[in-house]
C-alpha cells in the first residue's frame, strides 16, 4: 500500500511551486538600472521607454539624468511627458527650470513647446510669468503658445487665473481652447465669467472647452449663451450634449423650457438624453 504524505507537506509543496511559478517582474518604481534605461532609450520603442522610465522613478542614478534629459525633445508626447515627470522628482529642478525659461524666449517653437510641457510637469508657480510671456509671443508657433497656456493650467496656482483670462482674447484658437480648459484646473477658482464669451466662438473646439468649464464651475452668467449652444444644430451633437449637461450642472430653473424643447426635438439621442438628465437636476 502507498504511503500517504502528511497533508502539511503537500500544502507546503503547493505553495512553494506557486511562488516559483510567479515571474520575477519588478514592481512599479523599482527594478530599473542605468543599463536597462540605456537599452530602452536606444530601442526608441515608446512602450519600452515609458515602462523603463517609470520603473526608474526612485533609482539613485546621477548619470541617468544625461540619458533621460534628451527625451524631453522626443517626437512622442507621452515620452516627453514621462521624461519631464522623472526629472521633476530629481534634485536638479532649478537647473532644468532655468534651461526651460531660456527656451521659452528663443526662436525655436518646438523647443519652446517642449519647455512649456516640462514646466507644466514641474508645477511651480515661478514659471507663470515666463509662460505668460510665451503665450503672447507672436514669434512662437500657435502650438507652442497653446502649450504654454496648457502648462499654466497644469500648474494650477490661483495666480494663473489672470494669465489664462488674458489668453482668452488671443487670436489663436488653440490658445483660447487651452485657456478655457486650463481655467477649470486652477485651484480655488470659483467662476468662469471670462469664459462665457467663448461660448459664441467661431471654432467648435473652443466652444466645447468653454461649455465644459462654464458647467464645471457652475457659472450662472453663462445660461443664456449655453441655451444658444444647446439649440445650435450647426454644432456637433457632442457639443450640444455637453451644453445640456452644463445647464444641468448650473441647475437654474430658467433653463427648463429650453431643455424641454431640446429633449423633445433634438435629432440626437445623446442630446435628448442629456437634456432629460439635466431637467432632473434643475432647482
Amino acid at each position: 500500500m502507498q504511503t500517504q504524505k502528511p497533508i502539511h507537506r503537500v500544502c507546503k509543496a503547493v505553495v512553494l511551486a506557486a511562488i516559483l511559478a510567479v515571474p520575477a517582474v519588478a514592481s512599479a518604481g523599482k527594478g530599473a538600472s542605468y543599463g536597462s534605461l540605456r537599452n530602452a532609450i536606444a530601442s526608441n520603442n515608446r512602450d519600452s521607454i515609458l515602462a523603463e522610465v517609470e520603473r526608474a522613478e526612485k533609482l539613485p542614478c546621477a548619470p541617468c539624468v544625461d540619458l533621460i534629459t534628451p527625451l524631453i525633445d522626443h517626437d512622442d508626447a507621452a515620452v516627453r511627458d514621462v521624461a519631464a515627470w522623472w526629472l521633476a522628482k530629481r534634485g536638479i529642478r532649478e537647473q532644468v527650470r532655468d534651461q526651460m525659461f531660456a527656451r521659452l524666449t528663443g526662436a525655436d517653437s518646438v523647443a519652446a513647446r517642449n519647455a512649456a510641457e516640462v514646466l507644466g510637469r514641474f508645477a511651480h508657480p515661478d514659471a507663470l510669468m515666463p509662460l505668460e510671456l510665451a503665450i503672447h509671443d507672436d514669434s512662437l508657433s500657435e502650438e507652442a503658445r497653446a502649450a504654454a497656456a496648457t502648462a499654466v493650467g497644469s500648474i494650477g496656482d490661483y495666480r494663473g487665473k489672470d494669465v489664462l483670462e488674458g489668453a482668452i482674447t488671443s487670436e489663436s484658437a488653440a490658445v483660447r481652447e487651452a485657456a478655457a480648459r486650463g481655467l477649470r484646473n486652477i485651484r480655488g477658482n470659483v467662476d468662469a465669467v471670462a469664459v462665457v464669451e467663448l461660448l459664441g466662438d467661431a471654432e467648435e473646439p473652443v466652444v466645447r472647452e468653454a461649455v465644459l468649464t462654464v458647467g464645471a464651475l457652475r457659472e450662472a452668467s453663462g445660461i443664456a449663451a449655453l441655451s444658444d449652444v444647446v439649440r445650435d444644430r450647426t454644432l456637433s451633437a457632442m457639443v450640444r450634449r455637453d451644453a445640456a449637461w452644463a445647464l444641468g450642472k448650473i441647475g437654474d430653473g430658467s433653463a427648463r423650457d429650453v431643455l424641454k424643447t431640446v429633449e423633445a426635438q433634438d435629432e440626437s439621442m445623446l442630446v435628448r438624453g442629456a437634456a432629460r438628465a439635466a431637467l432632473g437636476a434643475l432647482r
